[in-house]
């Protein structure tokens, strides 16, 4: 909880975003389970969308402006 707290919100939601296909990979290589297509190709759409949802909140550059 301590490194979560210290994370930027971009970093945790880009962690947060892998963590279903970080699951699956360990299912296969650890536990030598075989996921169906459908839960491939779901596990596929939950990472791009939360991909998507990190890529729409990219931050812009302050602009600066001066005063005269």
């Amino acid at each position: 909880m301590i490194a979560l707290s210290r994370m930027t919100p971009t970093a945790l939601g880009a962690l947060m975003a892998l963590q279903p296909a970080l699951s699956v990979l360990f299912g296969v290589f650890i536990l030598h389970q075989q996921p169906s297509v459908t839960q491939i190709i779901g596990g596929l759409l939950v990472v791009l969308a939360g991909a998507a949802a990190q890529h729409g909140g990219r931050r812009t550059k302050p602009s600066i402006i001066q005063e005269m």
